[in-house]
């Protein structure tokens, strides 16, 4: 079983997450991402036209959703907004942050189309008689 090891400063090889807590992790921020949005959906972006609503609930999910490796070297995947913005304060700067913005614009850019198609199919049309 894999586990994600960290190493202190005695030199112990402690456990922080073994691969199950990892999935349910992901499992739980997902779940809570997609909560977040329909709340989002409901209490504000409601009021904006269907299009418009659309294509903000999907960029905020597609924000919130999108993944990207932790670290270079990493093998797990983080939520890249979370990612980006630890590497671009902590880590290196923009170039340690340029991958994970790309994912995130990826993400973006991918919930806008989302957004508008889910829109554009939900709206029910006449029926013909």
């Amino acid at each position: 079983m894999r586990v994600i090891i960290y190493r202190c400063r005695r030199g112990i090889v402690r456990v922080m997450m073994t691969s199950t807590s990892y999935l349910l992790a992901l499992v739980i921020y997902c779940l809570a991402a997609g909560v977040g949005c329909r709340l989002l959906y409901v209490m504000v972006f409601c009021r904006l036209s269907t299009t418009l609503s659309g294509a903000t609930t999907g960029l905020v999910a597609g924000v919130l959703l999108a993944p990207s490796y932790a670290a270079t070297d990493a093998n797990t995947f983080a939520p890249a907004l979370i990612t980006s913005l630890f590497n671009l304060v902590f880590v290196g700067g923009t170039e340690a942050a340029l991958g994970p913005f790309l994912m995130l614009s990826l993400g973006a850019v991918i919930g806008i189309i989302v957004g508008i198609i889910s829109v554009r199919l939900s709206i029910s049309r006449p029926s013909q008689q």
